[in-house]
């Protein structure tokens, strides 16, 4: 929990008013009165506000509104242009400029890595998903034109798994095969979970 010193306006911690003030004893339980003596008052949590996109919500100290103390919340920019500077293997120092979109770019990939990772449903999941897309009959087709040594691999894993894995080496072989985008795939792997 947080407190405000009420004469600065200084936020405080309770483990910080305890270090501050050791020579007085105070209860496990702090009433009015034991605020009032150490000149606090409680700071009311408060949700943060709604963000953009590429914003987030920080929080910026305390505010009185209407005789109680709260959250302050200040909306900034998710990233700000830096350099850094990187030394390559013969020991060469450049900087580099890293532009805010290099950032969102890296953020996107991240995000899309953390969602594939979690795409994991059993092999009657995705059959079934792919039955709906209308695209089962196609996968023994497909697999028969794949060359050697993945068309066995897939063969083995199509027949005998017990999940598949969106990000299973042997999916985007299958996606080109039957035709699908990334995002197709991602799709179908959303249906499965589902099913």
């Amino acid at each position: 929990m947080l407190f405000v010193e009420v004469a600065t306006g200084t936020p405080k911690t309770k483990v910080q008013l305890k270090n501050e003030n050791k020579h007085m004893s105070l209860p496990e339980s702090w009433t009015d009165a034991t605020l009032e003596a150490l000149g606090v008052a409680r700071v009311t949590e408060t949700a943060p506000p709604d963000v953009g996109e590429w914003q987030v919500a920080v929080k910026d100290g305390v505010e009185q509104v209407d005789d109680v103390w709260q959250e302050k919340w200040a909306v900034q920019e998710m990233f700000t242009e830096y350099t850094q500077e990187v030394t390559d293997e013969d020991g060469v120092t450049t900087t580099n400029v890293v532009t805010v979109q290099d950032q969102k770019d890296a953020k996107t990939a991240a995000d899309l890595l953390a969602k594939r990772q979690k795409l994991v449903v059993t092999m009657r999941q995705a059959r079934l998903a792919l039955a709906q897309e209308n695209k089962l009959a196609l996968v023994e087709d497909a697999i028969a034109l794949i060359p050697e040594p993945d068309k066995t691999t897939i063969s083995i894993e199509w027949e005998y798994a017990s999940t598949v894995e969106r990000l299973s080496p042997w999916i985007d072989i299958m996606a080109s095969a039957l035709g699908m985008t990334d995002v197709e795939m991602d799709a179908l792997f959303e249906l499965a979970a589902t099913l």
